[in-house]
């Protein structure tokens, strides 16, 4: 391929002068100084090794050379132009693509808010239900790029940091009837079969959320409102699962009222994984939603 000897800045002032008739408007249009477009003209002249104006003219008339010059000059210049708006337009096409686990507790509704804010901001996110554990696991390979789950009162290990974006309240929910006496006692609680949504139960959070002695493991949200229509145990559930709305159940007023049926949600991600600027943008997309 040929080296260009040609500037952008040269074909530019000679397609302007051609378009105004003078140096002195041309000088105008492009914002640049009457000598600067005279020196771009000449220089073009000499490397090209002929005339492109009359210059004993006013205004400056082509010579044959210069028309047939300026045809593909133009043709140039529209070309740049075109190159110019898909340039500026390249980030705005371009979608960056991240992938975030949550469990049974996080709200479908804010998972469904927060995507559609990032793809708004070009960002797609792939939400992958799962439990704690293996959402920890695959953010330490770097399957995964970011995680939102329930606070567990301990640190996560090493290679991963957590920040706190919201939280969740709880409620126990049951079959009508299922307790006989309301607010049912920690007791009463402890003494029937309680639904929990979780495989393994780390001791940090079972600290909060177990309270029977005897647990129905039940980690698919369908399954779970089936047991709970029922009667086959109890469960204690976020209120944005809207429990309540399946036939038969109901919200169980306890001796606990609502003290500490809250629970802090926490954003994970392994440094390095996701550049600074785009894991901003998600952390505060998250606590915008929440």
């Amino acid at each position: 391929m040929e080296l260009l000897r040609f500037t952008f800045a040269q074909i530019e002032a000679f397609a302007c002068v051609c378009e105004t008739g003078t140096l002195t408007q041309a000088a105008k249009k492009l914002k640049k100084d009457r000598t600067t477009v005279s020196e771009l003209l000449d220089y073009l002249e000499v490397d090209l090794g002929y005339r492109l104006f009359d210059r004993s003219t006013r205004p400056l008339t082509l010579t044959p050379q210069g028309q047939l010059l300026y045809r593909q000059a133009r043709l140039f210049l529209h070309e740049a132009e075109a190159f110019s708006r898909i340039a500026r337009q390249i980030p705005d096409s371009i979608e960056t693509h991240l992938t975030l686990c949550y469990d049974l507790f996080t709200p479908r509704a804010l998972l469904l808010r927060l995507a559609e804010q990032l793809q708004a901001q070009h960002i797609q996110l792939d939400m992958i239900a799962c439990e704690r554990v293996q959402a920890e696991q695959w953010l330490d390979e770097g399957s995964v790029d970011v995680a939102l789950f329930q606070a567990m009162n301990r640190s996560v290990n090493d290679h991963l940091h957590w920040r706190a974006v919201g939280s969740v309240s709880l409620a126990v929910y049951a079959r009508k009837g299922y307790f006989a006496k309301q607010p049912a006692s920690l007791l009463h609680l402890a003494s029937r079969p309680q639904l929990m949504p979780f495989r393994d139960l780390p001791p940090s959070l079972a600290g909060r959320l177990r309270i029977a002695d005897s647990l129905i493991h039940v980690n698919e949200i369908s399954l779970l409102e089936g047991l709970l229509q029922a009667g086959a145990g109890w469960a204690f559930l976020p209120d944005h699962f809207t429990a309540d709305r399946l036939e038969g159940v109901m919200r169980v007023n306890t001796e606990m009222g609502d003290n500490g049926l809250t629970h802090p949600l926490v954003a994970l991600w392994k440094p390095g994984v996701v550049n600074g600027p785009l894991l901003a943008q998600v952390l505060a997309a998250l606590e915008e939603e929440i």
